[in-house]
């Protein structure tokens, strides 16, 4: 990137030509239960993009004529969902989803703008028997119709012919309020945070929790899947180890159960989601992860000596009372790796260099170039 580009794309440069800003015609637009929408349109925006809904209302507004204009992107994150509705834990075909999937598609079909599909889960989380199969069908599909596919998973690059760009860390972005940091103890405190869903084997997690060792769950969860976690610790005898506090948490009630984590736990199964948003808002925060070990997982754990995996749920216990026994000695930090890894400035720079290809001819940039 040039420094006369620099210059020319510096909003506040006196000098600039004037020119229109591409837009990013973005869906969804909004998640309330994820900020992983909203610092994607802050860093499209931070790039030189005008970033706009990509809806019905949006488009009958003026909208639709921008579907034809080359230097747009329409970028899609979990498309494959719209056709599926929740219903009692696990999600089932919707009429209605399946129309609006149709008609997004039918716009990927005649834009000509550039469609960039980020490619987040290998199947839709809690479908099962046909309704998963065709699921992941579906994301085939819309494989198929993007011009462009991404993964924050490298290792699926060539599985999915796609483009690899890092998960923004959601505690490295502009106007993130810092969280109180914790003292650790004599001996620490494990964590499960997020939604509680069946596709994070939670029950099975509580079937060999050591019962010796303090274990946090919270997030928001269905009756039926949390009246199975209940029942197994109800039997096991584990309310005194044990907390789930079963409620959504706000953003900042999770950055500060981040803070408070000794050590988190991720037990996502490795054939539903590539990575898994919570490593984002602890790796870098919290002293210790242990994951199940996915393939974004082992290589994260290559990078990270503070990732312990395990393959199998049974090996579990043996790694939990093994860094109980050995805390507070292995507490470690990873900040500064995570920041350079996947922190704000280098996912500006990463997602910068793959618009401009996107777009075919190189834009003019806010920033100096900086060497990846």
């Amino acid at each position: 990137m040039t420094q006369a580009a620099s210059n020319a794309r510096n909003p506040i440069d006196d000098t600039a030509p004037e020119r229109s800003r591409p837009r990013v015609m973005m869906c969804p637009f909004t998640n309330p239960t994820n900020r992983y929408i909203k610092i994607q349109k802050d860093l499209y925006s931070s790039i030189g993009y005008d970033v706009v809904p990509l809806s019905i209302k949006g488009l009958l507004k003026g909208g639709f004529l921008q579907l034809f204009k080359p230097s747009n992107i329409l970028a899609f994150h979990w498309l494959e969902y719209r056709p599926f509705k929740r219903d009692k834990g696990t999600a089932r075909l919707s009429l209605t989803g399946t129309l609006l999937f149709a008609f997004y598609c039918t716009l990927m079909l005649i834009a000509r703008a550039k469609v960039v599909y980020f490619i987040h889960d290998h199947a839709v989380h809690d479908t099962v028997g046909f309704n998963r199969r065709l699921s992941m069908r579906i994301i085939a599909l819309v494989r198929r119709l993007a011009d462009f596919r991404v993964v924050h998973a490298p290792d699926f690059q060539a599985q999915y012919n796609a483009q690899y760009l890092p998960h923004p860390l959601y505690w490295d972005v502009p106007g993130q309020a810092p969280a109180t940091p914790k003292e650790h103890g004599a001996k620490p405190l494990f964590s499960l945070l997020g939604v509680i869903r069946p596709y994070k084997q939670i029950d099975a997690l509580l079937d060999v929790w050591p019962s010796e060792c303090a274990l946090s769950i919270a997030g928001h969860g269905t009756q039926a899947y949390l009246a199975t976690l209940n029942e197994i610790i109800d039997k096991r005898a584990l309310r005194n180890v044990v907390r789930l506090d079963a409620r959504f948490l706000s953003d900042a009630e999770f950055a500060q159960s981040i803070a408070d984590s000794d050590v988190l736990i991720l037990p996502h199964t490795a054939d539903s989601m590539l990575v898994s948003g919570a490593f984002f808002e602890a790796i870098g925060r919290v002293p210790l992860l242990i994951s199940r070990a996915t393939p974004f997982m082992v290589s994260a754990a290559r990078k990270f000596d503070n990732v312990v995996l395990f393959d199998d749920i049974a090996e579990l216990p043996r790694v939990v009372r093994s860094i109980s026994k050995s805390w507070p000695a292995i507490v470690r930090n990873s900040g500064n790796l995570a920041i350079d890894e996947f922190g704000w400035n280098a996912c500006r720079r990463r997602y910068g260099q793959f618009f401009e290809a996107v777009e075919g001819h190189r834009r003019d940039s806010v920033e100096k170039p900086v060497v990846w």
